[in-house]
């Protein structure tokens, strides 16, 4: 993941990982993961492809019991948040698509690598290579990138938001819509990743603002097609259900953002899991002080890292 301006595309609110807007996938869609369990689900057409359940349907009424996915290749034993027993702070990188072709980081406590080519329902290149490196770390994760699917017309949208766990949507009903995308992108993922041998309990939904504009303002442009949409109910969505796919595959989940952005994407949102603070004036430990909690902190969660502008890759450091 690295701090940069999206060239071209406007200011910045904040830092930002490297990502690009899932409607990118314009492109061939990657080929799934293969799975071989069948499931039934009830008044729904899930995508079976990266398939699996809700926890329950949107109105709460049907509950389902997740089915993950045997992988692939075998394990490659990733861990998570134990420490590595040194004096202070943990401190290391995350990587993903950008590092691609290049020298991987030093060696480092911390080491967080991105499944993702930058867009949902993609694959970050040099996934083994980058995870190859994560592996000596004591503090390991992966993350994912999240965005709303409401107004695009890609043929993954068409796929994966329009059909899935909460059912066939049209192209107005916003909250399933929402659902069945974090859902299939979730599952995407998770079934991915640990197809390619990775098996970190660590997960991170990078959710934020690559340009000022990455957002649509209130009115009549609320749900035009765009990175998020201006209404935060439909946003949550997203995020909730693609939270709900890592944790019933047995993953911590996290959020990656900056207060600015969670309150512009989200509204402020609870989250019930660790954050991730892009930091960027000032030193780590000035963003995990509890007493600069009202300024840094969002979700009503406390920060776990802190990711410090980059000088080759992007730093990070543990609360």
């Amino acid at each position: 993941m690295r701090l940069r301006s999206m060239l071209g595309r406007g200011a910045v609110v904040g830092c930002v990982l490297a990502t690009l807007p899932a409607q990118a996938a314009l492109a061939a869609t990657p080929a799934a993961p293969d799975t071989t369990s069948s499931v039934t689900v009830v008044t729904t057409t899930p995508s079976q492809q990266v398939g699996g359940l809700p926890a329950s349907t949107l109105d709460g009424k049907t509950e389902y019991i997740p089915q993950g996915t045997k992988t692939a290749k075998t394990a490659r034993t990733m861990k998570s948040a134990v420490g590595d027993g040194s004096t202070g702070p943990a401190t290391g990188y995350d990587i993903s698509w950008p590092q691609c072709g290049g020298a991987m980081p030093p060696s480092s406590s911390v080491a967080i690598v991105g499944v993702d080519d930058g867009h949902l329902f993609s694959q970050n290149p040099c996934f083994d290579q980058e995870l190859a490196w994560a592996s000596t770390a004591s503090e390991q994760g992966l993350y994912m990138v999240v965005d709303s699917p409401i107004g695009w017309t890609s043929p993954h949208v068409l796929q994966y938001a329009y059909h899935g766990p909460a059912g066939d949507c049209t192209a107005t009903e916003y909250a399933c819509l929402s659902f069945n995308w974090g859902y299939n992108a979730a599952s995407y993922a998770v079934q991915w990743a640990e197809s390619q041998g990775a098996d970190t309990s660590q997960w991170w939904l990078d959710t934020e603002l690559p340009t000022s504009t990455s957002i649509d303002p209130p009115g009549a442009n609320c749900y035009a097609p765009n990175f998020w949409v201006c209404d935060p109910t439909y946003n949550d969505i997203v995020i909730q259900a693609a939270a709900t796919v890592l944790r019933a595959n047995g993953k911590s989940v996290g959020v990656y953002s900056t207060k600015t952005q969670w309150q512009s994407i989200t509204g402020g949102m609870p989250f019930a899991g660790p954050i991730w603070i892009a930091g960027y004036d000032y030193p780590a430990a000035t963003y995990c002080d509890p007493a600069n909690a009202s300024t840094y902190w969002f979700a009503l969660s406390e920060p776990k890292l802190v990711q410090s502008l980059p000088a080759t890759f992007d730093p990070d450091t543990d609360c």
